[in-house]
């Protein structure tokens, strides 16, 4: 088996997988954020006679934080070995060689799996560009669809 491209479907992979899951992660991360901000805050107003050194310390590296920037957030690049070990142990490349399945076949069914995970993300960020009601609420949707036919949703 060629070890340049072992390694390169495994770079491959953790790419492929970085790009996929990197967008939900920073949206969750924002999600986060607000509600710690708001918690402190609310615990700040709630307490006002007790002193808030710690919690104005949380809140300011809640408030620095950029989800969109922050690369620990990258899936795998910590946990690397996590991915190497199922590579080595998991998929078993001595039971498939020895079943008779040829390692050029292995290496295709990963780069398979890296074109899956592009196209994937490519579709949903098309979903999203092109049809940008999906993630609406209900009283969104029906304060577009008023404002087509001219009218104003009442509040």
């Amino acid at each position: 088996m060629d070890k340049a491209r072992v390694l390169h479907a495994y770079r491959g992979l953790i790419r492929a997988i970085l790009k996929y899951e990197r967008p939900s992660k920073v949206i969750n991360w924002g999600k986060l954020q607000k509600a710690m901000i708001t918690k402190l805050e609310y615990s700040k107003k709630q307490n006002p006679k007790n002193s808030h050194e710690d919690s104005n310390r949380e809140l300011e590296s809640w408030k620095q934080l950029d989800p969109v920037n922050d690369r620990s957030l990258n899936l795998f690049i910590s946990d690397s070995k996590l991915l190497r070990s199922i590579l080595k142990n998991d998929i078993k490349w001595e039971e498939k060689v020895a079943q008779g399945q040829n390692a050029d076949e292995i290496l295709e069914h990963a780069f398979d799996i890296i074109k899956f995970l592009d196209n994937q993300r490519e579709y949903e960020e098309l979903v999203d560009r092109y049809n940008p009601g999906n993630k609406l609420t209900q009283d969104e949707k029906v304060k577009r669809t008023a404002n087509v036919v001219g009218l104003d949703v009442p509040r």
